[in-house]
């Protein structure tokens, strides 16, 4: 196949290196895995740290939801409600769409 005269490679050393560290280091954690399951004592460790790392997650999320409630109903007081007033609507004011077409040119 030929190259055009203007083509220049770049080096992929670095990308390389990059996956193969990732490779590495997912090889890392699958082994410590493995370990901490062997070891009873981590095991029920890591599970206790785990548990408490979730329990504080669902504390903040509880926290700042109930602290968007609370400023959510000043905000709503403040705004109000927005209508239009001297407006009359009515069903009858509701045009069929029998044999139309959303292609149709609307000329309303």
């Amino acid at each position: 196949m030929a190259d055009a005269t203007n083509m220049k490679t770049a080096s992929t050393t670095k990308s390389g290196l990059g996956i193969l560290l990732l490779v590495v280091a997912a090889v890392a954690v699958i082994g410590l895995i493995v370990w901490a399951l062997t070891n009873p004592d981590i095991l029920a460790t890591t599970i206790n740290v785990i548990i408490v790392i979730v329990i504080a997650i669902v504390v903040i999320i509880l926290i700042v939801s109930g602290l968007m409630l609370i400023m959510a109903v000043p905000i709503y007081m403040k705004k109000g409600e927005q209508y239009q007033d001297g407006v009359d609507y009515s069903i009858d004011d509701v045009k069929p769409v029998k044999e139309s077409s959303s292609e149709d040119k609307k000329n309303e």
